[in-house]
C-alpha cells in the first residue's frame, strides 16, 4: 500500500477498489487489524496526544476521510508558508484538481459501511455491530442492522451490542463479540476513544477487522442526514454537516457549525506553524 504522512500521521493513499481488496487480504489472513480514516481534526488531537498519533499510525489501513488531508498534503508539498496557503485556499474554492495527486479518493465511514457489507455478503463474512444511541427513533445500532439486511438480503450479522468505550465495560464485550466470532466489527463509539478502544484490544479480539466508524450508524439508520454528494464533492462536507444532521435545531446548528468552523482554523494555523 502506497503511504503517506501528514504531520506524521499515517495516511494510505487507496482507491476504493485497493481498499476494499486490503480488507478482504486481512480478512482471509485471519489476524486482528483495525481500520481508522483520520480527517483534519485527528490530525490537530494527534499532535497534542502522542498515544492517539500511535494508535493511528498503528493501523493497519488509514485512510483519508475529507478535504481536508488532500488539502493538508498538498499544502506540506509546497515551500514557503504564506503563498501556498493562499493557493490552496483559492484551488479549494475555484479548482479542486489542484489536489488531484495528493490521494486518490476520499473514502469515509459512511460510505464505506456499504462497500464491506457488499463484500461481506458475496464473501459470506460474518458481521457484528458494536455502538449505537437512540435520538427517540430506536437505536440507531439495531436500525442500522435492519437497514443493512434491506440492502444485503444475504448479509451474515451474527451480532449487534450498543455499551460503550468505557474500559470497565471492555471485558464483557470482548466476550459477546468473540463468542459470535465475526470476520467483520463495525464500531461506532465516536472519534479517539474507538480508536483507542481497537487498538487496547486488537489482540483481545479473535481475528477480524475493526472498522472504526464514528457515527456511521446516525447516517446509515437515517436518525442523521448525510450532506449532499455535490457538497461533499466540494470539500465543504465539514462546515455545512451541521445544516444536514441536525434536524433544524438552531441551537446545535451553531454550535456544531462554529465548532467545524474553529476546527478548520486550527488545522489551517497548524499547518503553518509546521513550516
Amino acid at each position: 500500500m502506497e503511504e503517506k504522512k501528514l504531520l506524521g500521521i499515517k495516511i494510505n493513499n487507496l482507491t476504493k477498489d485497493e481498499f476494499i481488496s486490503e480488507v478482504d487480504r486481512l480478512i482471509k489472513d485471519k489476524r486482528p487489524s483495525y481500520v481508522v480514516t483520520p480527517y483534519s481534526e485527528f490530525i490537530i488531537n494527534a499532535q497534542k496526544d502522542e498515544d492517539f498519533k500511535k494508535v493511528i499510525n498503528g493501523s493497519d489501513i488509514s485512510i483519508a476521510d475529507g478535504f481536508g488531508i488532500s488539502l493538508g498534503l498538498k499544502y506540506m508539498s509546497l515551500s514557503g508558508v504564506y503563498k501556498p496557503m493562499i493557493k490552496c485556499l483559492l484551488g479549494a474554492i475555484f479548482n479542486k484538481k489542484f489536489f488531484k495527486d495528493e490521494i486518490k479518493e476520499k473514502l469515509s465511514g459512511s460510505e464505506i459501511i456499504y462497500d464491506v457489507s457488499k463484500l461481506a455478503e458475496d464473501n459470506k463474512y460474518k458481521v457484528f455491530l458494536l455502538g449505537g444511541f437512540d435520538f427517540g427513533e430506536g437505536n440507531t445500532g439495531e436500525l442500522t442492522k435492519n437497514k443493512l439486511e434491506g440492502l444485503y438480503p444475504n448479509i451474515n450479522i451474527v451480532g449487534l451490542y450498543s455499551g460503550s468505550a468505557d474500559i470497565s465495560e471492555e471485558d464483557e464485550i470482548i466476550n459477546i463479540v468473540n463468542k459470535a466470532d465475526p470476520d467483520i466489527l463495525f464500531m461506532a463509539y465516536g472519534p479517539i476513544k474507538q480508536e483507542k478502544w481497537a487498538n487496547r484490544n486488537k489482540e483481545k479480539l479473535k481475528p477480524m477487522v475493526t472498522f472504526c466508524l464514528g457515527g456511521t450508524f446516525d447516517y446509515v439508520s437515517g436518525s442523521k442526514r448525510k450532506v449532499p454528494k455535490i457538497i461533499s464533492n466540494f470539500g465543504l462536507e465539514g462546515i455545512l454537516r451541521p445544516f444536514f444532521s441536525e434536524r433544524g435545531n438552531p441551537k446545535m446548528i451553531w454550535k456544531r457549525f462554529k465548532r467545524a468552523w474553529g476546527g478548520i482554523i486550527k488545522f489551517l494555523i497548524l499547518l503553518m506553524k509546521s513550516k
